[in-house]
């Protein structure tokens, strides 16, 4: 296919030269250039859907200029080849409308385009799609931690396969297999000498998402033929796009495995739509590392067990064009109203168990670093839903969680929001200097509320205090949204001591889960005993023990002083305060965001109601 193509830029490059019997001058430059044409087709693997065939219409105006060229050349040492002036304002002709093409595809011209790249995005509530997360099935192992394990394991591997294959760290994927979250990377040869020695790649590799502390797992049972580290015909890239040139540019390599424990390669496939920019996802070629058979799926008709679809790079430029250009491109350098910007992209698995892109968005301005919102982005459709939220930044939570743990020369690494007990919650997890697992913290990303711990159940039990604290300070406006009560009786009671603190676990009759708290959750949690009605008050969830956040005894009436019910009242006052507060903020809000239309309903109902 490459020297096909290469024949054919050839072909055309020549022939106003030949046209013009400049035969020995075509000879020469076509002898020398079909092989270069060819090996920078090979190696390069261009992709031909950019407008005017794209880099074939670049070698053409290249061939073209190199022929005027030597033409000039030749003609100060005497001989006849001497440029036409024809063919020189053809060429310059090619050249300017390839400049009016990209000119054209400027933000400065298309800057709504840009925009629209996203989609329509839907705004919706946080806490009414994005449910409460057991935290047992969490992301905890972060990137740097899987290549850490993954590295440390493939080097203790019987056969020192190590010295031979490696695995590349931005080959490592996070899917979900089985229902538990797993990174799976392929071992690649270690340059063109193993290659040529090797007769195939072994296998890969398996990291634990969710338990740190679980051994990667290598498995060397398969023959890996099309591989990123292969040569020549066997080397990936060029394996797929013999099959995509053409038709389709490509990018995102992704090593996944299906639910038969098949592994394949994940390419994406895409399309520029404005002019030489603007990528949208087409589809996605799926290729059989093995045997190299190779299928195009487009977008809506992937199989469900494919994760990645649609880049993360994409969603970041989309979000990034969308906070930019929404206001038209002159708002973006002059006024900057209502200008936003991403953060990193992350993936995050929700309850539902699908994958989505999650972007943070803050505000662009260098004074204020406050999360404004999130993107969250279906992996496999592009999808796109945006939810208000407060808080802390990326960013602002790994610098509280490193000025808390930096004097054990500890470090947060790639935190994941999840709802954890009805709470927008960051979880990070702590890295000592090499790389190792040393415990995890949480943070209330409202108010930027901290629990760390060596290990989840620790965390979680120090974080169950911030959610259920009835200070102002700790209190956050959605943190009641999903809390639900249950009035029983106790069947069962035990407790156990963890490291300070004891741990009460009770079982209610006819309930099919475990209570747990910790013991200053409630004084009456302490006494509490087989037969007694109690009403609890928790977060639902999948989980098989429940933490308790509010706890109380009906019938065990215990008398509070003066100055405790004076405190109690305050706090209440304090409570109802903020929450009056944060309710007018939200009506803020939903004003900025209405059309003129909606306005004007608002202000009539507000008439006839007198407010």
């Amino acid at each position: 296919m490459s020297f096909m193509l290469a024949l054919i830029t050839v072909i055309l490059g020549v022939i106003p030269s030949m046209l013009a019997k400049h035969f020995r001058v075509s000879v020469m430059v076509s002898i020398i250039g079909l092989p270069i044409t060819w090996s920078v087709y090979y190696f390069a693997t261009p992709a031909l859907v950019n407008p005017l065939w794209g880099a074939i219409s670049v070698m053409i105006i290249l061939f073209w200029v190199v022929l005027i060229i030597v033409q000039y050349i030749l003609a100060d040492n005497g001989s006849e080849d001497e440029p036409n002036g024809a063919f020189i304002a053809v060429v310059g002709f090619c050249i300017v409308i390839m400049l009016m093409i990209a000119i054209s595809g400027w933000a400065m011209f298309r800057s709504t385009s840009y925009a629209k790249l996203l989609g329509n995005v839907e705004k919706r509530e946080w806490t009414a799609d994005i449910q409460p997360k057991d935290p047992k099935h969490v992301r905890l192992v972060p990137l740097e931690l899987a290549y850490y394990l993954a590295t440390k394991q493939l080097g203790e591997a019987p056969g020192a396969i190590g010295s031979q294959f490696q695995i590349e760290k931005e080959s490592l994927t996070l899917q979900l297999i089985k229902g538990e979250l797993w990174y799976v990377a392929p071992l690649d040869y270690r340059g063109f000498s193993v290659w040529t020695k090797a007769d195939s790649a072994p296998g890969y590799v398996m990291v634990n998402g969710e338990d740190p502390k679980m051994q990667a797992i290598v498995k060397t049972d398969c023959k890996f033929r099309y591989m990123p580290g292969a040569y020549f015909g066997d080397n990936l890239q060029r394996h797929i796009w013999h099959d995509s040139v053409g038709k389709y540019a490509l990018t995102d390599y992704s090593f996944e495995i299906d639910d038969d424990g098949n592994p394949w390669w994940v390419v994406t496939a895409y399309k520029p739509t404005i002019a030489w920019w603007g990528e949208k996802v087409a589809g996605v070629y799926i290729s059989n590392p093995t045997s190299g058979d190779t299928t195009f799926y487009p977008v809506g008709e992937v199989p469900s067990w494919v994760d990645r679809v649609v880049p993360s790079e994409f969603v970041q430029k989309y979000v990034a064009y969308r906070g930019k250009y929404s206001e038209g491109w002159c708002n973006s350098w002059w006024g900057k109203d209502n200008i936003s910007e991403p953060e990193d992209t992350s993936l995050v698995y929700g309850s539902d168990n699908q994958p989505y892109w999650v972007t943070s968005i803050t505000s662009k301005n260098d004074k204020d670093t406050s999360l404004i919102g999130l993107v969250y982005t279906e992996t496999r459709t592009g999808k796109s839903v945006e939810y208000h939220a407060i808080g802390g930044t990326e960013k602002s939570i790994i610098d509280l969680v490193n000025n808390k743990v930096s004097y054990k020369k500890l470090h947060g690494s790639s935190p994941v929001l999840y709802n954890i007990y009805g709470v927008m919650t960051s979880i990070v997890p702590l890295l000592g200097e090499s790389h190792s697992y040393q415990g995890v913290a949480m943070v209330d990303v409202a108010n930027m509320q901290l629990a760390v711990g060596d290990d989840l159940e620790s965390t979680l039990r120090q974080y169950q205090k911030i959610v259920t604290a009835g200070t102002l300070q700790n209190m956050a406006p959605d943190k009641a949204h999903e809390l639900q009560s249950i009035t029983g009786v106790v069947d069962r009671v035990m407790s156990e001591i963890s490291g300070n603190e004891t741990v009460y676990y009770l079982h209610l009759a006819e309930q099919s889960h475990l209570f747990s708290g910790v013991s200053d959750l409630s004084p009456k949690l302490r006494m509490a005993q087989k037969g007694d009605e109690v009403v609890i008050g928790f977060i639902a969830s999948d989980e098989d023990v429940v933490p308790i956040l509010k706890f109380d005894l009906p019938k065990l009436i215990l008398t509070k002083s003066k100055n405790q019910e004076e405190l109690n009242n305050k706090v209440k006052e304090r409570l109802d305060g903020a929450k009056e507060r944060e309710n007018a903020r939200d009506a803020r809000g939903q004003i900025k965001n209405m059309t003129d239309e909606q306005l004007q309903e608002l202000l009539i109902k507000a008439e006839k109601s007198g407010k």
